[in-house]
């Protein structure tokens, strides 16, 4: 019997050790609370339009696990199954919650924010909030160091008294005092307005941090992304050189490569990718683009990208994350497929939905990033300030320039900023397949548990290869011979038929000359 449970016992371990980490992501949700969120409307064709996606991502930023649901959908007591809900109101002119939830909500101990108006009494009771509505506005919006003017709002609610804790400040021409833009007490949070695609997206996160109790210190990361194979790569070096000259950490997006790595221009881009490793750059994977669904390639996608991050290995370079568009978390096919290789990602707003198999789940990471893009974020900040950290780890994105006078400018605007950037593999990171585990510690990379040795000097490739091989046939000497048959005897065709000419066009013009004296 001793033999029989030892044998049981390595076989499991050798099973265990042999199947790839197939839920890496939902594993890394570690101990922070789902929430459900609860929406009456995605306000589509609206101005609210595409608000709760905008929340979807702001708590993909904090790593909070997510479970959507619209209220048509609600079930008695579903409720009870989470300490903490948040519920998007866009109906504003239904005030009429649904009774089930209406009834759980009154015996409900956990946390609950709203955004939008109609808060129910029991709440409204809780934080002795006294409130104004406005039908069209425009408004000024400031909260931290980031402000914007004249944003357009319909049926807004203004917080006119309240008790409990305050985020950023409103006003406009029909309301010169400055207004709250959101609100605390206890368990509640309230936001009347939010918007994607304007600051309100940002200022939500401020009450999101404490309303969610993330206590752990936000990071601010440089992220270079769209780095393909065939970007300019003298370029993609010379910008790496350059950030690292001015101490400026980086993290770099790239472009997975799942075939023909032994041509020259994979090998070239494999040699940039450990240059910008070894100049303080983090290299991180970004999701291939989906063109559709129905494709076949789509079924290859875990061994395809398993496939690239070993490679990736065997050649010494150490991907810490993905990047993903936030609806690959709300699929289970690309969420186990594609993301649970990384329990670190940063978090793309949608651009092309591809869903495969959707899911109203989301998984979170460990660690995740908030992403923005630069030039969004300066519409909101006063030139020549420097931005404080905003409350989610983020990562302010700029596409890499295949120019060299936009890298210039860039570059100039980077090395110019006196914000401080965090570098990113100080924090702890880890992607792993069946065959290698890549990660990171205090700054250093490991693969396998092996630091790595970074090495800046870039090996010439050589540009002469073979890309299409010629397969040897049984009949081609034969073919070859007959050929130069061919050749050899309309070559002699084509000059016997030109002797024939010369010879025709003479006696032609001696029998026309002699006529002609005759």
């Amino acid at each position: 019997m001793r033999k029989v449970y030892l044998f049981v016992t390595l076989l499991v371990l050798l099973c265990t050790l042999s199947v790839p980490r197939l839920t890496s992501a939902a594993e890394s949700t570690n101990a922070k609370d789902p929430v459900l969120l609860l929406y009456d409307s995605k306000a589509l064709r609206t101005p609210l339009a595409g608000n709760v996606e905008a929340l979807q991502r702001l708590l993909a930023g904090f790593s909070t696990p997510v479970t959507m649901l619209s209220l048509e959908q609600y079930k008695e007591g579903k409720l009870h199954s989470f300490n903490k809900v948040i519920l998007v109101r866009n109906k504003s002119d239904e005030l009429n919650l649904p009774d089930a939830f209406l009834q759980d909500l009154k015996a409900y101990s956990g946390k609950y924010m709203q955004i939008g108006s109609g808060l129910p009494n029991t709440i409204q009771q809780a934080l002795h909030l006294q409130e104004q509505h406005t039908v069209d506005d425009t408004i000024n919006l400031k909260i931290s160091d980031l402000n914007q003017t004249s944003i357009a709002v319909s049926n807004m609610a203004w917080v006119t008294s309240f008790e409990g804790k305050s985020y950023g400040t409103v006003k406009s021409s029909k309301h010169p005092a400055e207004a709250p833009y959101s609100i605390t007490s206890g368990n509640y949070g309230y936001i009347p307005y939010l918007s994607k695609g304007n600051l309100s997206e940002l200022a939500a996160s401020y009450v999101l941090k404490d309303w969610l109790e993330v206590s752990t210190a936000p990071q601010h990361y440089v992220l270079i992304s769209d780095i393909f194979p065939f970007s300019n790569l003298e370029l993609v070096n010379a910008m790496a050189d350059r950030l690292y000259e001015a101490g400026i950490p980086f993290v770099a997006s790239i472009q997975p490569v799942f075939s023909n790595w032994d041509y020259p221009a994979m090998q070239r881009y494999m040699e940039t990718l450990k240059h910008l490793q070894a100049r303080n750059g983090s290299i991180i994977v970004q999701t291939p683009i989906v063109d559709s669904t129905d494709s076949p390639d789509v079924n290859k996608l875990r061994n395809e990208l398993g496939s690239f991050l070993d490679h990736l290995a065997r050649l010494g370079i150490v991907p810490l994350g993905v990047s993903a568009e936030m609806y690959w978390t709300y699929d289970k096919h690309y969420a186990i497929d594609g993301l649970s290789f990384f329990d670190s990602g940063l978090i793309l707003p949608n651009q092309a939905v591809q869903f495969r198999d959707p899911s109203d789940t989301a998984v979170a990471f460990y660690s995740t990033a908030y992403t923005i893009d630069a030039n969004e974020l300066l519409r909101y900040m006063d030139e020549g300030n420097s931005l404080n950290p905003l409350p989610m780890n983020t990562a302010i994105a700029y596409s890499f320039p295949n120019d060299a006078s936009k890298l210039e400018t860039l570059l100039t605007t980077l090395t110019s900023s006196w914000t401080t950037f965090d570098d990113y593999k100080n924090g702890g990171h880890s992607v792993q397949t069946s065959a290698s585990k890549f990660s990171s510690q205090n700054g250093h990379l490991l693969m396998n548990g092996q630091e790595v040795h970074l090495n800046n000097q870039i090996q010439d490739v050589d540009a002469a290869h073979v890309y299409v091989q010629q397969e040897e046939k049984s009949l081609s000497g034969l073919f070859s011979v007959q050929n130069k048959i061919l050749i050899v005897l309309i070559g002699t065709t084509l000059f016997l038929f030109g002797l024939f000419l010369i010879i025709g066009h003479r006696m032609y013009k001696r029998k026309y000359m002699q006529s002609w004296r005759q």
